[in-house]
């Protein structure tokens, strides 16, 4: 179980790495290709859409690393 517990932990936080490098660069890409006035586009609050991307990449890692966590809790 206790190696379960690192693997669960370590797949977490490399995906919450990548996928903030990941949207990072998009947001960059974006910057650069269209300019200051897209990207607050992108980033407005009322781009429900686009946070819910976001929200769905970084879903996997972030219940990875609360899935480890009840596991440790749960072993004692």
């Amino acid at each position: 179980m206790k190696t379960w517990i690192m693997i669960l932990k370590a797949f977490g936080y490399i995906w919450l790495t990548l996928a903030v490098i990941v949207i990072f660069i998009g947001y960059a890409g974006v910057f650069w290709k269209e300019g200051f006035g897209a990207l607050t586009e992108l980033l407005s609050p009322f781009n429900v859409v686009g946070w819910i991307t976001v929200f769905i990449t970084l879903a996997p890692g972030l219940g990875a690393l609360m899935l480890s966590e009840k596991l440790k809790s749960k072993r004692g």
